[in-house]
C-alpha cells in the first residue's frame, strides 16, 4: 500500500495532465476558429513587423503568410494611406485604439483592395487586429456616387434645356411683336417707338435694349437736326417772301387779270394769315421731337456703360418721358397723376443705363397694376354705399419719394394705388419667369433682372411690400459710391 503522500502526488500529477490538454484543445480549437475566420486576423510589433496572419490574408490579398511574416504590414498598404498607418505606430502610447479606419491594400495583382482595420495596442508592446474586406461596399458606393453624379447632370441638362425653351419663347413673341410694329403708318413712329420701348422692356431684352433705344434715337435726330437747323431759315426766308408780296401788293394794287384770278383760287390772304402759324407749329414740333430724342438717349446711357456719377432724378424723369402715353387717360380711367416727391440727393456712382432699366421695369409694373384697379373698378356690380364712395374718389396714382438715408445711401421709392397682391404672390415676385400676366403678355424676367441689377451689380437692397386690393410699393437702396 502506498503511502498519503505519494497518492496525492500521482492525484496532481493527473490533474495538471487533463488542465494541460484541456489548455492545448482550447488553444487548438482558438487557433482553428481564427485561422478560419473571413476578417484578417493579425499580429505584428511596435515597429509593425507582422509577427501573426491567418489564411484570411492569403485568400484575400493573394500573397502567402509565410512571404509577410516578420514584414511591416506598411509594404502592402497604398502610399497615400501609410501615413496613417505610421501615424497610429507613433502614437500607442497615447492612442490605445485604431477603430473602423478604411485603408487600401495592394493585391498580389497589383488591384487595390479595400479592408476596414480595426487595431488595438496590447500591453506587451505587440499591436493585435483584424482586417475586413470593404472591397465590394466602396466599389458599390462609387457605382452609386457616379449614378447620382449623371442624374444631377442629367436634371441639369434638363433645367438647361427647359431655360433655353422658355427663352426661344420670349424671343418668338418679341420678333412677331416687332413685324406688327413695323407695319405701322410713317407718321405714328414716335408713338410705335414709345410702345416698342415698352414692349422690349417688358419682353426684359436687357442686353439689347439699349443698343436699340440709342440707334433709333440717333436715326431720329439726324433727320431732326436737319429740320430743326433749317426750319429757322425757312423762316425767315418765308417772312421775306411774304413782305415783298406785301410790297407788290401796295405798289401794284391792281395786278393783271390771271394774277387776280390766280389769288383768288389760292386764297392768297389765308394763306398770307396761316403760312406763319404753320411755321411755328412746324418749330414747335420740331421741338418737341428733340426732347423726346434728348430722353432717349439719356435712358440708354450708351456712353455710360461703366461706373459713373449721375442725377438719379434725370433718370427717372427721362424714363417717365418714354411712358408718358401710358400715364395718359383713356376712355375707361383718368390720366395717372405722378406725385414727385424728390429730396436732395448727390450724384450718386452707378450703371446708369442698366439703374434706367431697374426704373422702367418697376413704373410699367406700378402703371399696369394702376390700369388693371381701375378696369376691376370699372365693372358694374352691387356694392355697398361705403364701397361706391369709395370708388368715385379713387384718382390712379404713382408716387416717388427719393431721400438721403444715413451718409452712405439714397432711397427711391415707386408707389402706386393699383390692384397690390397677396403675400404668397409677393414672395415670388423676384423668381425668374415668375409672373401674373397672361401668356404673351410678360417673361417674367423683369423683376428678377432689376433684383440682380440692384443686388448683385450695386450692392444695394431690393424689397417689396404689397397689400391685395390697396398698392405695391418698392424700395430701393443705393449706396452713393461704388468706386470706394
Amino acid at each position: 500500500m502506498k503511502p498519503d503522500f505519494l497518492a496525492d502526488n500521482e492525484l496532481h500529477t493527473q490533474i495538471q495532465y487533463r488542465l494541460i490538454e484541456q489548455i492545448s484543445e482550447s488553444e487548438r480549437r482558438y487557433r482553428e476558429l481564427v485561422e478560419n475566420l473571413r476578417e484578417i486576423v493579425f499580429k505584428c510589433d511596435k515597429a509593425g513587423n507582422l509577427t501573426l496572419l491567418n489564411k484570411a490574408w492569403t485568400l484575400t490579398l493573394g500573397y502567402s503568410t509565410s512571404e509577410c511574416l516578420n514584414h511591416p504590414i506598411d509594404d502592402y498598404l497604398h502610399a497615400e494611406d501609410r501615413q496613417l498607418w505610421l501615424n497610429f505606430l507613433t502614437q500607442m502610447h497615447t492612442k490605445q485604439d485604431l477603430a473602423c479606419w478604411e485603408l487600401r491594400f495592394h493585391h498580389k495583382s497589383t488591384e487595390i483592395i479595400w479592408l476596414e482595420l480595426s487595431a488595438r495596442s496590447e500591453d506587451e508592446g505587440e499591436i493585435s487586429g483584424s482586417l475586413t474586406n470593404i472591397t465590394d461596399r466602396k466599389r458599390a458606393q462609387a457605382a452609386l456616387k457616379e449614378a447620382n453624379e449623371a442624374l444631377q447632370m442629367r436634371i441639369e441638362q434638363l433645367r438647361f434645356e427647359n431655360h433655353e425653351r422658355r427663352q426661344t419663347e420670349a424671343t418668338l413673341l418679341q420678333s412677331r411683336e416687332q413685324l406688327k410694329q413695323q407695319t405701322q403708318q410713317l407718321e405714328a413712329t414716335l408713338q410705335e417707338l414709345k410702345q416698342t420701348q415698352a414692349k422690349l422692356l417688358h419682353a426684359e431684352k436687357m442686353s439689347s435694349l439699349g443698343q436699340l433705344v440709342a440707334g433709333i434715337a440717333h436715326e431720329i435726330n439726324n433727320p431732326v437736326n436737319f429740320i430743326y437747323g433749317n426750319i429757322i431759315h425757312a423762316n425767315e426766308y418765308i417772312q421775306e417772301l411774304l413782305n415783298l408780296l406785301c410790297l407788290y401788293q401796295q405798289h401794284y394794287s391792281t395786278p393783271v387779270k390771271d394774277i387776280q384770278e390766280k389769288a383768288r383760287k389760292i386764297d392768297l390772304s389765308f394763306l398770307l394769315t396761316d403760312l406763319p402759324r404753320l411755321m411755328s407749329s412746324m418749330q414747335m414740333g420740331a421741338d418737341r421731337i428733340s426732347e423726346i430724342v434728348l430722353s432717349l438717349r439719356n435712358f440708354s446711357r450708351l456712353d455710360e456703360a461703366e461706373i459713373k456719377a449721375v442725377d438719379i432724378h434725370e433718370g427717372i424723369n427721362s424714363t417717365l418721358m418714354i411712358l408718358q402715353s401710358r400715364l395718359k387717360g383713356a376712355k375707361d380711367r383718368s390720366p395717372i397723376q405722378v406725385i414727385k416727391e424728390y429730396g436732395e440727393l448727390p450724384q450718386v456712382e452707378c450703371y446708369a443705363g442698366q439703374l434706367n432699366q431697374v426704373f422702367m421695369n418697376l413704373l410699367s409694373n406700378a402703371i399696369d397694376a394702376v390700369v388693371t384697379r381701375c378696369k376691376s373698378e370699372a365693372i358694374p356690380h352691387r356694392i355697398s354705399p361705403e364701397e361706391d364712395e369709395e370708388i368715385a374718389l379713387f384718382t390712379p396714382m404713382i408716387r416717388i419719394h427719393t431721400e438721403v438715408v444715413g451718409e452712405l445711401y439714397v432711397a427711391i421709392r415707386i408707389i402706386d394705388n393699383g390692384i397690390g397682391m397677396d403675400e404668397i404672390t409677393r414672395k415670388q415676385i423676384f423668381d425668374p419667369f415668375f409672373t401674373t400676366k397672361p401668356v404673351g403678355k410678360g417673361t417674367g424676367l423683369g423683376l428678377s433682372i432689376s433684383y440682380q441689377i440692384i443686388v448683385e451689380k450695386h450692392s444695394g437692397v431690393l424689397e417689396c411690400s404689397s397689400e391685395l386690393g390697396k398698392g405695391t410699393e418698392f424700395l430701393i437702396h443705393l449706396p452713393i459710391s461704388l468706386l470706394h
